[in-house]
């Protein structure tokens, strides 16, 4: 947000609104756009794109079917329709029927923003003035309710008809407020809405989160390799070089960066995989976090819709383009990615409530015979594993018949995208089980690192939003802060730089 110094006698300038072309949105670019209100502007060319996709629809319509627009949908595909745009006024009052919670403003912008870059990489048939109405209610940031439960993975069909009669006026925006930007034209209706933008929009979003968890657990992983006095063999460059997996040898190097001002005397020839397998899981994760990454921004720049209109061939296609099971199973690939990855920290948490690899007391207790210390940080990783156990099952492996049997599969991608993001708050909880832990098992053995260096102000940070009281009390408030402290940048300082 632009703000004028109210010692300048100049008037602010207005933000340069961000180019969409419908072929070049990156993940990274849509999490950074979604996070506010923002201007957005279309490609002259691919609004040009947008309309000739719309005037072909319209010639072709007039001379043969086309699914959704002179016909009904689904089960109804065989029912001629001939009332014009109040068949499309129709579908979309019916079809907004979600359920469940109302999804966060980030998501919901960031799900707009997806549909009209993907409208903009033409073969919808929509009108183009639903691109206009799109980007005003993104930048005055007028965002309609959108309910979380809807969709099986073949189109956000009740989510875009949410935001479609919010656009419209008919249902109250998330402000209570009620602005009409968009009537739609005839044949509308069904493209605008036959889309998994909502469902990459999650999974995108979550995908910025992900990628901060995993630098967390890098680095809280290396403050617990000091606190248990781990060996560096397997972290060693010819170790990685034997292997060549990239995300492996990222990890590996950034364990060595982390550690270079830190020498680390190995108290045993061989530690537990929570140490020794740390590049080759967390390496993994990485790599499976950038092939959802990939596929996202395939489907951010891609026409999803059916059916689907070629201004070139002067043709219409009927297809599955809208089916997710490229997101899904790469979503699903995430989770269970993330899952291992929080399992590893469970793994060194248990490594640091045994007297034997720490030195120290059993969970790190202070105080009269038999304290219990962090006890009961084991059972919370285990509840949280149980959760993320639980929602790391394939949603891809879900199956449905509906329809009248006229849509017999189905992926599942949203439900994969929600689970992702429950694995990730999980995930949370079992990494700050950890932070706690290895904070006070270096205070304990008064190991104070240097905070000119990338580890030592990472601990320092972390120690000054924790109570350092060690005798035995409720480590709720702990908990609560270590998770808001994961949530936070792991490095701000290098962020900001970058």
């Amino acid at each position: 947000m632009t703000r004028k110094d109210p010692r300048s006698t100049e008037e602010p300038q207005p933000p340069v609104p961000v180019l969409l072309d419908g072929a070049q949105l990156t993940v990274d670019q849509l999490t950074t756009l979604s996070r506010e209100p923002i201007a957005v502007e279309p490609a002259s060319a691919a609004l040009e794109h947008a309309r000739r996709s719309w005037e072909t629809a319209v010639r072709i319509a007039a001379r043969q079917p086309i699914y959704g627009r002179t016909t009904g949908v689904g089960g109804n595909r065989d029912t001629s329709v001939s009332d014009g745009v109040e068949q499309d006024l129709r579908l979309l009052r019916s079809h907004a029927t979600g359920s469940g919670p109302s999804l966060p403003d980030h998501v919901v912008r960031a799900a707009m923003i997806i549909r009209v870059n993907q409208i903009l990489n033409g073969g919808s048939g929509l009108h183009p003035d639903i691109v206009t109405a799109l980007i005003d209610a993104v930048a005055a940031d007028d965002l309609p309710i959108v309910h979380a439960r809807g969709a099986i993975g073949t189109g956000d069909l009740s989510a875009f008809s949410e935001i479609a009669l919010g656009l419209m006026g008919e249902t109250p925006l998330r402000d209570g407020r009620s602005v009409s930007r968009w009537t739609p034209h005839q044949g509308d209706a069904l493209p605008l809405i036959s889309t998994n933008a909502m469902t990459v929009a999650l999974a995108a979003t979550a995908t910025d989160s992900v990628a901060n968890w995993l630098e967390h657990s890098l680095i809280v992983g290396v403050l617990s390799l000091l606190a248990t006095r781990s060996s560096v063999e397997p972290f060693a460059a010819r170790v990685q070089a034997a292997r060549r997996h990239l995300g492996q040898e990222e990890v590996a190097g950034r364990v060595r960066e982390l550690l270079a001002d830190h020498p680390v005397t190995a108290a045993r020839v061989q530690d537990s995989y929570g140490f020794r397998a740390l590049p080759q899981i967390l390496g993994a994760t990485w790599q499976a976090l950038q092939r959802l990454r990939g596929t996202l921004a395939i489907e951010m720049n891609s026409s999803s819709e059916n059916p689907l209109i070629s201004a070139e061939d002067d043709a219409v296609f009927h297809n599955g383009n809208f089916h997710g099971m490229p997101i899904a199973l790469a979503v699903d690939e995430a989770k269970l990615a993330l899952s291992s990855a929080a399992l590893l920290s469970q793994c060194r948490l248990a490594n640091l409530s045994d007297p034997a690899v720490t030195g120290l007391r059993p969970f790190l207790a202070d105080g009269p015979a038999g304290s219990s210390g962090t006890m009961l940080l084991e059972y919370t990783t285990s509840a949280a594993i149980a959760e993320i156990r639980m929602a790391a099952a394939p949603g891809s492996l879900g199956h449905t018949v509906i329809s009248r049997g006229t849509e017999d599969h189905a992926s599942f991608a949203s439900q994969a995208a929600t689970q992702l993001t429950d694995i990730l708050a999980q995930a949370r909880i079992v990494l700050a089980c950890e932070l706690i832990s290895a904070v006070r098992a270096l205070g304990q053995q008064h190991r104070d690192l240097d905070t000119d260096t990338e580890l030592g102000a990472y601990l320092h940070r972390a120690r000054t939003c924790l109570d350092p009281r060690t005798t035995d009390r409720p480590l709720s408030d702990d908990l609560k802060a270590a998770v808001k402290f994961l949530e936070t940048m792991p490095n701000p300082e290098k962020d900001t730089a970058r």
